[in-house]
C-alpha cells in the first residue's frame, strides 16, 4: 500500500468514526423521545419543506456513497468528502426538522412520522457506515449485498419525505385510517366468518401464533395469553373446547355474540364519515403551509385524538374476537362497553368542524349516537 492511500484510509476510519458518534447521539435522541423541540416564530422554516429537501440530499450522497463504495477503483478521499459533508449539512438539517415541527401546531400524528422516518434512516446509516471497508482486506471483501439493501431503506425513507412536501398531513392521515379502516372490516368479517362455522380452529391458531395476522390490527409479536394456556398440537381441544360457536355454543355466547358483531358494524361506519368529513377536511400542512396558517393547538389536540380513535377502534376489536373465541361473557361485555364508550369520546371530539361550526356530520352523528345507546 503507498503512503498517500494509507494515509487516506486513516483520515477515512477516522471520518467514519465521527460521523458514526454523531448519527447515533441524534438517533438515541430521536428513538428516546429526547431530542427537544425548538420554538418556531415568523422566522422559522417550514418543517416540511426542510425534511424534504434534507431527505432529497441525503438520498443523493447516500447514492454517490455507495457507489464509490461498491465501485473500483476505491476512492477514500473522496468517500470522505461525502461523509463531511452529510455531518454538515444534510443530517443537521434533518434534525431541525425534527426539531421545527412541535405537536401543537403540526400535530403529534405528524410530529411522529417525521421523527420515527429520521430516526429510521439513521440507524440504516450506521449499519452502512459499518460496510465501509478502511483497510485493505476490507476492500478485497465487500458486503455489496448489506450496502445495497441499507441503501434501499434510506431510499424509500427519503422519497417519503420527498413527496410529503406537495402531498403534506393530510395524504397521509387519510392512508394511515383507511388502513385502520381495512384491518376493521377484516375483523367484523372474521368475525361472522367464526359465527357461521366458515372459520376453522387452524384460521384462528395462525391469527394468534406468534409473528402471525392478529384480528383487526397486524402483526402481533406475542401469543395471547388465552391462547398461551392451550395445547397448540391437540387441534381437537380447540375444537371441542374453544372455537367451534355453532356446535358447542354455550347459550349465553350467542345473544353477545350477534350483540358484538352489530356494535362493531355501527362504529364500523364511523370511519367513512370521519374520513370523508373531518380527516380528509382538516387544514393544510404542506411545504408551502406558513407559520400563521398552521392549525391551532386545539385543532391539532383534536386530529391526534381522531387518529388515536381510529386505531384504538382495532385494538378494541381484537380483545372482542379473544373474549369471544374464549366464551368469556364477561370479557366480551368489558370489551363492548370500552369500545362504545371511546366511540362516544371520539365523535364528542369530532362532532364540529374545525372552525367550531356544525354541518352534515355534526348532525349525522347525534342520529348514530342514539344508535349505539340502544345496542
Amino acid at each position: 500500500m503507498t503512503a498517500p492511500k494509507a494515509e487516506a484510509l486513516a483520515s477515512l476510519k477516522t471520518t467514519i468514526e465521527s460521523t458514526k458518534a454523531l448519527i447515533a447521539q441524534f438517533e438515541t435522541l430521536i428513538q428516546t423521545g429526547a431530542l427537544p423541540n425548538v420554538p418556531i416564530d415568523s422566522s422559522s422554516p417550514n418543517a416540511i419543506a426542510l425534511y424534504s429537501d434534507a431527505g432529497a440530499i441525503l438520498k443523493a450522497q447516500t447514492t454517490k456513497l455507495s457507489l464509490l463504495v461498491l465501485n473500483k477503483p476505491y476512492t477514500p478521499s473522496e468517500i470522505t468528502f461525502v461523509l463531511k459533508s452529510l455531518c454538515q449539512e444534510c443530517i443537521p438539517a434533518l434534525v431541525s426538522a425534527c426539531q421545527l415541527c412541535p405537536s401543537e401546531r403540526y400535530t403529534n400524528f405528524l410530529h411522529r412520522v417525521i421523527r420515527t422516518s429520521v430516526g429510521c434512516a439513521f440507524k440504516h446509516y450506521l449499519d452502512l457506515l459499518d460496510d465501509i471497508p478502511v483497510d485493505e482486506r476490507g476492500i478485497k471483501n465487500i458486503r455489496s449485498q448489506k450496502t445495497l439493501r441499507n441503501t434501499g431503506v434510506i431510499w424509500e425513507g427519503m422519497d417519503f419525505a420527498i413527496k410529503l412536501a406537495p402531498m403534506g398531513l393530510v395524504a397521509v392521515a387519510l392512508t394511515k385510517v383507511e388502513g385502520y379502516y381495512d384491518l376493521f372490516k377484516d375483523a367484523i368479517e372474521e368475525l361472522e366468518e367464526w359465527r357461521d362455522g366458515d372459520l376453522s380452529p387452524t384460521d384462528i391458531i395462525a391469527n394468534y401464533a406468534p409473528g402471525m395476522k392478529s384480528i383487526g390490527v397486524g402483526a402481533k409479536e406475542e401469543m395471547r395469553p388465552e391462547a398461551r394456556k392451550l395445547d397448540i398440537n391437540n387441534i381437537e381441544e380447540f375444537d371441542d373446547n374453544l372455537f367451534n360457536l355453532p356446535r358447542h355454543a354455550s347459550a349465553d355466547i350467542l345473544p353477545v355474540t350477534r350483540k358484538a358483531i352489530e356494535t362493531l358494524k355501527l362504529i364500523r361506519l364511523l370511519y367513512p364519515a370521519l374520513l370523508k368529513r373531518r380527516v380528509k377536511r382538516f387544514p393544510t400542512i404542506d411545504a408551502q403551509t406558513p407559520l400563521d396558517k398552521l392549525p391551532t393547538a386545539e385543532q391539532a389536540d383534536r386530529y391526534d385524538k381522531i387518529m388515536l380513535y381510529c386505531r384504538l377502534f382495532g385494538d378494541d376489536a381484537d380483545n372482542i374476537a379473544a373474549a369471544l373465541y374464549a366464551h368469556d361473557v364477561d370479557q366480551v361485555n368489558s370489551s363492548l362497553r370500552t369500545i362504545t364508550d371511546r366511540a362516544s369520546k371520539c365523535v364528542a371530539v369530532a362532532e364540529k368542524t374545525w372552525d367550531g361550526g356544525e354541518d352534515e356530520f355534526t348532525r349525522w352523528v347525534r342520529t348514530w349516537l342514539v344508535k349505539l345507546d340502544e345496542q
